[in-house]
């Protein structure tokens, strides 16, 4: 019976041969550092890419044109002791911008005031109707002209002891 060696030298011999890939891996060097040099490089390029197309998109942006293109009123109720109308908004955006800059408008709110323009002292009051809210989702894409409509139901109570008409008065009266 053959013993076994106890010598380092015979424990490498012994040991099974090293693949190919390992191989062409060994004769070009791929240490530690030079995988850890080659994920860093990859890196940063890809930060670098990423910074470059933000400055290209934040540069090339154009401030999308939002405007009210009509008030329209849809309804009107008149009872003793209130009035009631319906009021639609329509509502214009211009988006001249390329892609990726196109939204979709989830929510929104807009805050209704009558003016006063008439008023005899020249101080224009505003006087706060309602809410107007968006009924569905609008979607506004590269390049292109989008308008939709905002709806409210604004309701003026009466005041019982209003004894003479006044434009400053949001009540209700019999003059």
């Amino acid at each position: 019976p053959q013993q076994a060696s106890t010598f380092p030298s015979d424990r490498i011999l012994r040991q099974a041969p090293p693949s190919l890939a390992q191989s062409k891996l060994a004769e070009k060097g791929c240490t530690g550092k030079r995988c850890y040099c080659c994920c860093y490089c990859t890196f940063f390029l890809l930060i670098l890419a990423i910074g470059l197309f933000v400055a290209i998109v934040a540069a090339n942006f154009v401030q999308p044109e939002v405007t009210v293109k009509k008030t329209q009123f849809t309804g009107f109720m008149v009872s003793p002791s209130d009035a009631t109308f319906d009021v639609d908004l329509s509502i214009f955006i211009d988006n001249p911008n390329d892609w990726p800059i196109k939204a979709t408008i989830q929510e929104l709110n807009a805050r209704l005031y009558s003016l006063d323009k008439k008023a005899a002292d020249e101080i224009r009051v505003a006087h706060y109707l309602g809410l107007a809210m968006l009924p569905k989702p609008v979607v506004v894409d590269v390049q292109s002209q989008t308008t939709f409509i905002m709806a409210t139901n604004v309701t003026i109570k009466s005041t019982p002891n209003l004894r003479t008409c006044s434009r400053a008065s949001i009540g209700i009266a019999a003059c």
